[in-house]
């Protein structure tokens, strides 16, 4: 009963409508992006492509240090986020601000998002779909849920415009350096002529495949295998303190070993071992990322037995050190707890 309780205890109604109905997506139509006057960037002689405009939407601590990366590399930005002192951080580094998140479609050939979640994507796309030009592309970098991206895609193909679900990992220090990995689902042809901006803000782009969804697929798997190590690794190195071993030696062993994870090669090390816990992800956005991932399985009618204790559980702890804790208290949590357990 437990388990099942807690594999289908978020379960919602029924799948999206718009995944029972045929997709009018845009399949193959060429990508057309308005020069503007710029250097061309350099790809393959028979398809380069003109320096474009991009827009960006959501200036939080990924979007922010994204659109520096652009702004670094020479692109024309227009920028918006409903926090005026974001808009004009940006400003200061030579983007154009705007007080209207449709001005950024008007103004730009491709338009960027990083956004809280897929509530706030469609709401942003019913907002500014009328600002786009047939050709234009929007790269959703939200961690969103698939069928939003799908039903996003199938909304903006009846004004031409092409979406690439492009999800990224590697926090706000991988944004900052522009070695983030991207996750694209979309129309082969449009991901190959956004790649150079890919390119950019990662360090690792890998194309899914045609599904513009896909890539948020791929992404919420990515994050709860991240969660999971997270919190096990927590766990194993409170119970090693317990009998006497040093959390040094330990990640030494793990990460020479089969146990080596991102927890244990870059978590602990960077943030934990220091007692930083500065990885600017709050324990809030934890349990948005893995409800995200547990509607998927409801949605497709998934028994997800781990996925649902491991939600659980990040509920709890979360509740327990508040929302704005960071994701990598979670192993102060264990340390308190395992270690009253003990006394």
């Amino acid at each position: 009963m437990f388990f099942e309780t807690a594999c289908f205890s978020y379960a919602s109604e029924q799948l999206e409508s718009h995944r029972l109905q045929e997709s009018p997506r845009l399949q193959s139509e060429p990508l057309v992006l308005r020069p503007l006057g710029r250097e061309q960037l350099s790809h393959t002689a028979s398809n380069a492509v003109t320096m474009v405009r991009i827009g960006f939407i959501g200036l939080g601590a990924m979007g922010s240090r994204m659109t520096i990366q652009l702004l670094e590399h020479g692109y024309e930005m227009v920028v918006y986020d409903p926090r005026p002192e974001a808009v004009e951080s940006l400003v200061e580094r030579g983007a154009v601000g705007t007080e209207d998140a449709t001005d950024v479609a008007r103004q730009a050939d491709v338009v960027m998002l990083s956004l809280p979640g897929p509530d706030e994507v469609q709401m942003v796309v019913d907002e500014v779909e009328d600002g786009f030009d047939e050709g234009d592309v929007l790269i959703d970098l939200t961690t969103s849920k698939p069928t939003t991206t799908n039903a996003v895609a199938d909304q903006l193909a009846e004004h031409g415009v092409h979406v690439l679900g492009a999800p990224v990992s590697g926090g706000p220090s991988g944004a900052e350096e522009g070695t983030l990995a991207v996750m694209v689902g979309g129309d082969h042809d449009v991901f190959e002529r956004c790649e150079e901006i890919f390119d950019v803000i990662g360090g690792n782009v890998v194309y899914i495949d045609e599904e513009p969804g896909h890539g948020h697929a791929m992404k919420l798997t990515n994050n709860y295998l991240s969660f999971v190590a997270m919190i096990c690794t927590s766990e194993a190195i409170v119970l090693g303190k317990q009998v006497g071993l040093e959390p040094e030696t330990m990640l030494d062993v793990f990460n020479s070993g089969s146990a080596r994870n991102t927890a244990t090669s870059f978590k602990f090390p960077e943030y934990i071992l220091p007692e930083t816990y500065d990885m600017e992800y709050s324990m809030a956005l934890v349990e948005k990322d893995m409800q995200l991932l547990m509607d998927v399985s409801n949605e497709t009618k998934t028994p997800f037995m781990a996925g649902g204790t491991i939600r659980q559980l990040i509920g709890y702890v979360r509740g327990e050190l508040g929302s704005d804790a960071d994701y990598t208290e979670i192993y102060k949590y264990f340390d308190q707890v395992m270690g009253e357990a003990k006394d």
